[in-house]
């Protein structure tokens, strides 16, 4: 599965409700491979120029907080992608 990278920094103002989310898919998608890096523990990559990024794969999904049911969906299909690409 690609893994969930979240990016985010201690004075983005919606800090308190990413963590929110991240909790939420730990909590519903146990073993989904999901990081949640500070920036100033990190380097930035290019691509993040603000925070929340969401990040799957390579892939940018989000620029802010997604809706909770909009992540899942995406997080969804990725479970079912990698499913079927071990019965390939």
């Amino acid at each position: 599965m690609k893994k969930l990278s979240i990016y985010t920094s201690a004075d983005c103002p919606g800090n308190e409700h990413t963590r929110q989310i991240v909790d939420q898919v730990r909590t519903s998608y146990p073993m989904y491979p999901v990081a949640l890096l500070d920036l100033a523990d990190t380097i930035r990559p290019d691509f993040v120029f603000g925070t929340p990024t969401y990040v799957l794969g390579d892939q940018i999904i989000s620029l802010g907080n997604p809706a909770l049911q909009t992540l899942f969906e995406l997080l969804d299909a990725e479970v079912t992608r990698a499913i079927k690409e071990r019965r390939v």
